[in-house]
């Protein structure tokens, strides 16, 4: 199957900033890191959460390709579909972070980052992926990403639902233009709300531009919403530039000159080991925090300390959270569709 050299890097590169950004951010080891080379640490607290916008353009662009294949499909199976997939990663990372609580929190005690154990309520809350619009405190640093991306598919798969009663193709349709109108809206307005975080429409700017940049191959209309949305945010960088805006812009026009760029197998190595962190990104995303509360709070509890015992201790937790993320992809993959098929097996037998 020939894959997206582009897409994979990005995702690979992406997922290991954001779990550098949160070891920079949260474990106690990086201060001795931080005295001996601040502007590396500095650069992953501050710019490292960035490395969440390639993942919403790329989120966008393969959720338009992905639509458009599956025209005609009413919205409700093709969320369901979605929530299953998110849905077994994040319920074993919940439940990690919870055992990793139990065991460790009160070395933590101190740390304003660790989540009291939550009631049963607030972890139902973190499955249906509510607890940030009901405000319930997050378990997780990655929690907030997997509601929104949700959200976002589902606005999507509404819209290509509405879509699916004409006879044109889903890029042809009047999609394009609404999905441009609302990204306008959503940098304009939505995104410079913090109150709106929580909701899809903050994000949209974005996944709107990623969507865009996705089915603008596949029809004039398309086209030209993209570029005039293309244009818009370039303007807005102009006027007031601000990183998240321009840095999607950016993946987004990556991804639409060079999308199409498979791998060559003269890059072997280098190729099975980035396809392997694009694979686990997501699995890595949602796992990484129960790693750095059991890193942390064995630092405390050892009373560790020494810059060469930060780099080692840091090492082994980055390693960690990748052989996590890889065994937790890899369960999911064997089990979820095994389960997934017993139960029509159960009704008809």
């Amino acid at each position: 199957m020939n894959r997206s050299a582009l897409i994979d890097g990005i995702k690979a590169l992406a997922s290991q900033l954001i779990v550098l950004h949160h070891l920079s951010l949260y474990a106690p080891m990086t201060d001795w890191i931080a005295a001996a080379w601040p502007r590396l640490v500095q650069f992953l607290i501050d710019d490292g959460r960035y490395a969440v916008q390639p993942f919403l353009v790329i989120g966008g662009f393969l959720t338009a390709q992905s639509l458009a294949k599956r025209r005609g499909q009413a919205p409700g199976p093709l969320i369901w579909q979605r929530y299953r997939r998110l849905v077994p990663q994040f319920l074993i990372a919940l439940t990690l972070v919870v055992l990793a609580t139990v065991w460790l929190g009160r070395d933590l005690a101190q740390e304003d980052w660790v989540s009291p154990l939550p009631t049963v309520g607030q972890f139902l809350a973190h499955l249906f992926f509510l607890h940030d619009v009901l405000g319930v405190p997050s378990l997780s640093a990655g929690a907030w990403y997997v509601a929104i991306d949700l959200q976002l598919f589902a606005l999507f798969a509404a819209l290509a639902g509405l879509a699916a009663r004409s006879s044109a193709d889903l890029a042809r349709s009047l999609v394009p233009p609404i999905v441009a109108l609302a990204t306008v809206a959503s940098i304009e307005v939505f995104s410079r709300q913090p109150a709106f975080d929580v909701w899809a429409l903050y994000f949209l700017s974005a996944y709107g531009v990623g969507a865009l940049a996705g089915w603008s191959r596949r029809g004039t209309r398309a086209a030209l919403c993209w570029w005039l949305v293309a244009a818009w945010l370039a303007l807005d960088w102009l006027q007031d530039p601000r990183t998240r805006p321009i840095l999607a812009l950016v993946t987004a026009l990556a991804l639409y000159a060079g999308s199409h760029i498979h791998w060559r197998s003269a890059l072997g190595p280098v190729r099975r080991a980035v396809e392997h962190l694009s694979d686990v990104s997501y699995s890595v995303f949602v796992c990484h925090f129960a790693v750095i509360i059991v890193a942390s709070g064995l630092w405390e509890r050892f009373d560790l300390g020494g810059l060469g015992q930060a780099w080692l201790w840091t090492a082994l937790a980055w390693t960690a959270i990748v052989a996590l993320g890889t065994g937790v992809q890899r369960l999911c993959d064997h089990w979820v569709p095994v389960l997934t098929r017993a139960r029509p097996m159960a009704r008809g037998a």
